[in-house]
């Protein structure tokens, strides 16, 4: 990954290209055959989306047996979590199996023993999610503060321009990780209602009809949430109280030479959750292949990160770190997500013009 100029083309495209392919990917795992399953004497063949029914059996132990109070035993917490019957849910099945990757089954124990299966779940949710955003943003802007400051060719960058300062990232390392705590809420509030049927989320590409219709369903979902952010966050910008309250300690960062990695979820919490809410908002009227969702705002978590480095990426129609740098400088321009075709159709569109963080000489001075 190389951050000069001239190559920042490519930092984008393999951005890009990676994100569509794991959007193609997620729905191909789930369409993976994993097992047969069987039920008395008769024997009945059937495709078992991914992870399957066997990793609840591969984790159990004497050690890991629960009792509930009403007197039910299960072979692990998690069992117990799923009922005894993991294919009956196929989403709570795979949140399941993605905590027990973060937290073992005896401890996962503790936690239903003291709160009950569902609560214990969703704790573990987001105990889950917690990790795994904090591995996200740590490890991301880490891997983009590396090249954007150390890396050799850091020197030429800030030829021109002048350097964040270590007072300002820490600062940002600091509201980022307060606002951690409780943005990550909202995802378990995604998954009790993709559990519970709530929503329009379907597993596996065969539910919705195959592949051509489960690619229009995710271009249409995608589509509606990139108009849904666009409005939320210019919303947080022309409503004067949710600017004040909300969305302003996030804009405090409002020169190139305080943008950074770090900044990117370096918000008020209800900020962060007002701008991703319309991941959540619209899944109970547009259908919506789940594992793709959930990638999708992980992604997000990436771009994010991207878009606050304040480097001279450039690419349209992509909502590139220079489009969304002149929105930290100007307040009123580019409130795009990915794309520019929200502010250019709705008259918000500010093009970058010259080096990012670079003095512009006027004539006669």
């Amino acid at each position: 990954m190389v951050f000069l100029t001239r190559k920042s083309k490519s930092a984008e495209s393999i951005l890009l290209v990676l994100f569509t392919v794991f959007v193609l990917s997620c729905a191909a795992v789930f369409e993976q055959k994993n097992g047969t399953t069987s039920q008395a004497a008769d024997e009945i063949v059937a495709s078992i989306p991914f992870p399957g029914a066997q990793w609840i059996d591969r984790m159990a132990t004497p050690e890991t047996k629960i009792t509930l109070e009403n007197g039910e035993t299960y072979s692990s917490a998690y069992a117990a979590i799923l009922n005894g019957e993991p294919l009956a849910n196929p989403c709570r099945n795979v949140n399941a199996w993605i905590n027990s990757i973060f937290i073992g089954p005896k401890m996962a124990s503790r936690f239903v023993e003291a709160m009950g299966v569902e609560w214990g779940h969703y704790l573990l949710c987001y105990l889950r999610n917690m990790i795994a955003g904090m591995m996200v943003y740590y490890g991301t802007a880490g891997i983009f503060h590396y090249f954007c400051y150390v890396h050799p060719m850091s020197k030429e960058i800030f030829k021109n321009r002048k350097r964040p300062e270590s007072a300002v990232i820490w600062d940002q390392i600091k509201l980022s990780q307060a606002s951690l705590f409780i943005y990550t809420m909202l995802p378990v509030l995604d998954e009790y209602l993709v559990e519970g049927g709530y929503t329009k989320a379907y597993f596996t590409v065969d539910e919705i009809g195959g592949w051509v219709p489960h690619l229009a369903t995710m271009i249409f979902y995608f589509a509606c949430v990139e108009i849904g952010i666009y409005w939320m966050h210019r919303t947080l910008h022309t409503n004067k109280t949710l600017y004040k309250y909300v969305h302003m300690p996030h804009h405090k960062y409002n020169k190139p030479e305080t943008l950074t990695p770090w900044a990117s979820i370096a918000f008020h919490p209800l900020d962060g959750i007002l701008q991703a809410s319309p991941y959540l908002i619209m899944m109970p009227f547009v259908p919506c292949h789940y594992l793709t969702h959930v990638f999708m705002v992980f992604f997000t978590a990436i771009w994010a990160t991207y878009i606050h480095d304040s480097m001279d990426f450039n690419i349209d129609p992509i909502m590139g770190s220079k489009y969304h740098t002149v929105h930290h400088t100007h307040y009123i321009y580019n409130y795009g997500q990915i794309f520019i075709f929200c502010d250019w159709f709705w008259g918000t569109l500010k093009v970058p013009d010259g080096p990012t963080g670079v003095p512009v000489k006027r004539k006669g001075v």
